[in-house]
């Protein structure tokens, strides 16, 4: 039988970490962890409704997550958007850009 490694405890304070795909699912999962581990976190996507509740949630938990809706694959606002902010420490792309319906096209943005 397999035996998992155990989890280190992760601690990020001070850091700022930079959370792609942000509204939903593993990106949320994600953004929230990672706030939880105690970085300052700009949680990013396309869907300004399920990031302000998020940002809400996070903020009534005490995390520091600030939700900015943008859309990765406009890669002009992407470069502009990350030009005004303060460098990143961390970053977790969970978003998917489909170019196609075929698996073997899938390009990441």
């Amino acid at each position: 039988m397999l035996t998992l490694p155990q989890t280190p405890s992760l601690r990020l304070d001070g850091k700022r970490a930079l959370v792609t795909g942000a509204s939903s699912g593993i990106g949320l999962a994600c953004a929230v962890a990672v706030a939880e581990a105690g970085a300052d976190v700009v949680a990013i996507a396309r869907s300004a409704d399920k990031l302000s509740a998020l940002e809400e949630a996070a903020r009534a938990q005490g995390l520091s997550l600030t939700a900015q809706t943008l859309d990765v694959s406009d890669t002009e606002s992407v470069a502009a958007f990350i030009a005004r902010q303060e460098p990143f420490d961390v970053m977790v792309n969970a978003c998917l850009l489909y170019t196609s319906d075929a698996a073997d096209d899938m390009q990441c943005v």
